[in-house]
């Protein structure tokens, strides 16, 4: 009992010191940024201020948590106490974390500025994305506390400083800073008694590559889909050797029937049903022939489709042994011009 109590103690101890450490911490931030004025914030790797305060406030709530949930009682109504206390406190908790998701959430890079001469400037550029468009602001460093001298916005969401797609020059004692996604340039002054370390390289900038520009697939004419048609008939009838037709006799070559579409458009089709030793394996070798030469998979109900969208040529099968004990399949084009390619 006294070992319970010396636990709960010191954790009472822990979280009181915590607390205080973390009010320290949110009174430091607000007096930095305060003493600096407006476009001031600290900086400690990407986040900012007010993302800092929300961490510290996740903190808080978590070490608030703690402490509720060392505590025990014995009375009912002190029981009942400390179990509001604790949902209390949890609900704290999923509260403070979903405010540092959503502070945190933007994508946000810290990258030095470099001049054209590879030379550091002392500056920081802090971009942050913004769903469809993103900012690049710059940054005067003095310790973790960063003042705003420039922004640029960035339309296409991009973020060129990161990319190294940017450019530095000095004219004059003035950077002049200007940037790939952007047609304006800002200057900032050349930072006094900064000693630019030499020799830096920033990432290289390399131009998106332009969209190819879609290509339309040269119309096919019916001859064509007719050969293709017919070829593929021939490779399923080799793929199936000794196949027996309806009438008990061996499948043979079949020339493919053409019926007219609209606007001068015919399309081509060849049905065929056979029989053969085991019809579940033929159609498994049929479908493998199919698949080797190329051609998309598509199933509806208790039919396998086998289809080229180039040619139109399309093959519907299915198995009718419990039915009549035959393979059934119909060989079709789509509705193409009579005219024969030139190419």
């Amino acid at each position: 009992m006294a070992d319970a109590r010396r636990v709960a103690v010191g954790i009472r101890v822990l979280t009181a010191v915590v607390a205080v450490l973390v009010a320290a911490a949110m009174i430091a931030v607000a007096a930095a940024t305060s003493e600096e004025g407006e476009g001031t914030t600290v900086l400690v790797g990407t986040l900012d201020s007010p993302q800092i305060v929300a961490v510290l406030i996740l903190l808080g709530m978590i070490d608030l948590a703690v402490l509720v949930f060392s505590l025990r009682a014995t009375r009912v109504a002190a029981r009942v106490a400390v179990i509001v206390a604790r949902v209390a406190a949890t609900g704290a908790v999923l509260v403070a974390g979903a405010g540092v998701f959503l502070a945190t959430f933007p994508t946000t890079i810290v990258s030095p500025l470099i001049d054209d001469d590879g030379c550091d400037t002392g500056y920081l550029v802090r971009e942050e994305n913004h769903w469809l468009s993103s900012s690049s602001s710059l940054y005067r460093m003095d310790g973790l506390v960063a003042t705003s001298v420039a922004s640029i916005w960035n339309a296409d969401g991009g973020m060129p400083f990161h990319e190294g797609a940017y450019g530095v020059s000095d004219e004059n004692g003035t950077l002049r800073v200007s940037a790939a996604s952007v047609v304006e340039t800002v200057t900032v002054p050349e930072l006094t008694g900064h000693v630019p370390e030499c020799g830096k390289k920033r990432p290289t900038y390399q131009a998106g590559r332009p969209a190819p520009t879609p290509t339309a697939p040269t119309p096919v004419s019916l001859g064509r889909a007719e050969a293709e048609l017919e070829r593929m008939y021939a490779a399923t009838l080799a793929a199936v050797p000794g196949a027996v037709g309806t009438d008990g006799r061996a499948v043979a070559s079949s020339a493919p029937t053409r019926t007219t579409c609209d606007r001068g458009a015919a399309q081509s089709a060849l049905t065929f049903a056979f029989a053969t030793e085991d019809n579940a394996a033929s159609l498994e070798k049929i479908l493998a022939t199919w698949d080797a030469a190329g051609y998309e998979v598509d199933r509806a109900i208790q039919t396998d489709i086998r289809f080229d969208p180039v040619t139109t040529v399309t093959l519907r099968i299915v198995d009718r042994s419990t039915i009549d004990g035959t393979i059934h399949g119909t060989i079709t084009s789509g509705c193409l011009s009579e005219q024969e390619d030139i190419r």
